[in-house]
């Protein structure tokens, strides 16, 4: 059943209220200077149309994949069309090859630190909320593994999280069907199964206990059977989540069709009084 997109981000829409932002201003890019990288790195925010002066506009983190940047969203016509519509900031990180964690194996790559300073950074200079209930974190195949795993390490913090044909049973053996598993990178995560064990998201849904969980899966992704995985460790705890399945694959197209999927579920959280409960894992 479709379900009324349109009317929900009006509604919230309504619900911000204040002037609209001139359109001019609502992309910006700031940079950062990262104590934990120990140097400065972009990032780009999306304003919605109208914010309010009460601290309480709601706030998305999208982290890119790899091999993209802070602004492969903005640059892309659709992309940017549903970003311009998000009734919340969206907050575009520069993650670079950075995997959005703090590297066992590379003591410098202090990604999970730097995307911390983000979160602190933004509240610090928009008007957003700094409760769970206003606050989300989501991305795309590197990025939906960052998100995820953030959001598991930070409990409580993030009511709202949502991967994008995320790595979600990643880093692992190489031991999933032909054509379902990655070449663990081991200059960021070490050659340890052990380490890998620690970093895998699987291993850590427990911590998303209570939040608000949208993943969207690719029909002929190679992530699909890690995703399934993740899925099954879910409903083996009870835990619900919002299952979008795309046909296609592992592709930065896909990601243009399941932006909007993700920010209509985002506005239905942070527009709780017209939201359905989440669906049941299928």
């Amino acid at each position: 059943m479709k379900r009324p997109v349109g009317r929900i981000i009006g509604a919230l829409c309504a619900l911000l209220g204040g002037p609209a932002a001139a359109a001019a201003e609502r992309i910006t890019t700031a940079e950062i200077a990262s104590v934990a990288l120990g140097r400065a790195l972009p990032v780009t925010v999306v304003a919605p149309e109208t914010v309010s002066s009460g601290g309480e506009v709601p706030v998305l983190f999208f982290l890119h994949g790899r091999g993209r940047h802070h602004r492969s969203l903005i640059e892309s016509p659709a992309a940017r069309a549903a970003l311009w519509a998000a009734p919340c900031y969206v907050v575009l990180p520069q993650g670079e090859d950075g995997w959005y964690l703090d590297s066992p194996a590379q003591p410098a790559a202090r990604y999970a630190a730097y995307l911390a300073e983000v979160v602190a950074w933004a509240e610090r200079t928009l008007p957003v909320g700094r409760t769970a209930a206003r606050r989300g974190i989501a991305g795309w195949s590197m990025g939906g593994y960052g998100a995820v795993r953030f959001a598991e390490t930070h409990p409580g913090q993030f009511g709202f999280v949502a991967s994008v044909i995320g790595l979600l049973d990643f880093p692992r053996a190489a031991t999933l069907p032909a054509g379902q598993n990655y070449a663990v990178p081991v200059a960021r995560f070490t050659a340890d199964p052990a380490t890998w064990a620690a970093l895998n998201p699987l291993n850590g849904v427990e911590q998303l206990r209570g939040t608000a969980l949208t993943l969207v899966l690719a029909t002929q992704g190679f992530e699909r059977t890690m995703n399934e995985h993740f899925l099954a460790a879910l409903g083996a705890r009870g835990l619900p989540a919002r299952v979008h399945r795309l046909d296609g694959g592992h592709e930065f197209s896909l990601v243009e069709r399941a932006l909007p999927l993700v920010l209509a579920d985002a506005a239905e959280f942070f527009h709780k009084d017209s939201a359905p409960p989440p669906h049941p894992i299928p």
